[in-house]
């Protein structure tokens, strides 16, 4: 590694590279951790969703009594300068057989309940990122505890510095679609006059065939309060209909969202809206501001064979909505819906790097997909 790291007394390791201490605060010492987290957030004016403290909060307020945790602070001249945390992730399985995992950021959670994070990065001074970085990785690989390492959701530059650190890491990449704001803008154009015929016409045919939609974009807490129970009710109603318990069946995820609003929403860093149609909820949506951006995170919509195509109308909407109060771009986020594709101009590339130390577990499930890929390259050829 680039970085020399020498352990000292009270829990501070010095790093010769870049006159750095280090700090690790236990998950005893979260309320340390948390303060530390906040004021570097303040002081750097923060934009970041991932890394603003009240996601953080919100996370271990929920998950943290499930999800072992640290902080790793780096400080120079008696100023914090770097801040990460690194969790050991619970229920994690590397092909068939249960593994233990690092992950750097709110990540690690079980499956079921997991928020999904992406758009992932550190909180550091820019001038200390990569000392900030080599430290971060020493500390990383000195840890015996993991067996795979994981960094998730993180975008394609904010993870490039990590890759020349674990040269033989399994990278995953994933399209993130979104609307440019600012093209449309420097076009003097609206959302619909910038989507594909189709789309454009589909949209102009349904909202004609529904007649008068209201729309509503929270301004305060109840309002806020209000919408997010209505989606939550549409998305239940909706995946129990498939016989799917839906995401917030479990009850830290729906506490970790209902945190969320209560901290953010004053801020203007998470936008509720939904529509009605006669006096009916027939979409909601719950989007994260990360760098003026906005986020596609949860949504719940009426029935799709009562309301065809009801939620690309309700992004439509909210997309006019959002292009007026001056947002810069709409990120559908991963996954594979058709209302993404429809709606969205550009692609950002989203990674999961999978980093595994040596091990018989890692080896046989290495030597098992190698021999499934021949086996179907084979069947392939015939």
């Amino acid at each position: 590694m680039q970085s020399t790291l020498t352990q000292n007394e009270n829990n501070v390791t010095q790093t010769s590279s870049a006159a750095l201490t280090w700090r690790t605060y236990t998950a005893s010492e979260a309320s340390e951790g948390l303060n530390m987290w906040s004021r570097l957030s303040h002081r750097l004016e923060n934009s970041s969703m991932a890394t603003h403290p009240a996601w953080v909060q919100s996370w271990i307020d929920n998950y943290g009594d499930e999800v072992p945790f640290r902080f790793l602070v780096g400080e120079a001249d008696d100023q914090v300068r770097g801040i990460a945390l690194l969790t050991a992730g619970i229920e994690q399985k590397y092909g068939p057989f249960p593994v233990k995992t690092l992950h750097v950021g709110t990540a690690g959670e079980a499956l079921q309940g997991t928020i999904k994070v992406e758009y992932n990065r550190l909180l550091v001074e820019p001038e200390y990122s990569q000392a900030f970085l080599n430290g971060l990785v020493n500390t990383i690989s000195n840890d015996t505890s993991w067996e795979v390492f994981n960094l998730d959701g993180f975008a394609e530059d904010e993870l490039r510095p990590w890759k020349t650190h674990f040269p033989n890491s399994a990278i995953r990449y994933r399209d993130s679609l979104y609307f440019d704001f600012e093209e449309a803008r420097e076009k003097n154009s609206d959302v619909i006059s910038q989507l594909g015929k189709s789309t454009r016409s589909n949209i102009r045919r349904r909202i004609k065939k529904l007649g008068k939609l209201e729309t509503e974009w929270a301004t305060n807490l109840a309002q806020g309060a209000e919408i997010f129970e209505e989606l939550v009710e549409l998305h239940q109603e909706r995946w129990n209909a498939t016989g799917e318990p839906g995401a917030f069946a479990n009850p830290k995820f729906l506490n970790f969202q209902r945190q969320l609003i209560v901290q953010l929403i004053a801020e203007e860093k998470l936008v509720l809206f939904r529509v009605r149609h006669e006096s009916k909820t027939v979409g909601c949506l719950m989007l994260l501001v990360d760098q003026n951006r906005m986020l596609d995170y949860l949504s719940g919509f009426e029935s799709f064979e009562k309301y065809p195509s009801i939620g690309l109308i309700t992004h439509y909407l909210c997309m006019e909505e959002a292009l007026k109060r001056g947002f810069s771009a709409y990120d559908f986020l991963v996954g594979e819906k058709q209302h993404k594709n429809n709606l969205s101009t550009h692609c950002n590339q989203l990674c999961w790097l999978t980093f595994n130390r040596p091990s018989l577990k890692t080896k046989t499930v290495k030597t098992y997909r190698k021999m499934k890929r021949f086996i179907q390259g084979t069947s392939a050829t015939q």
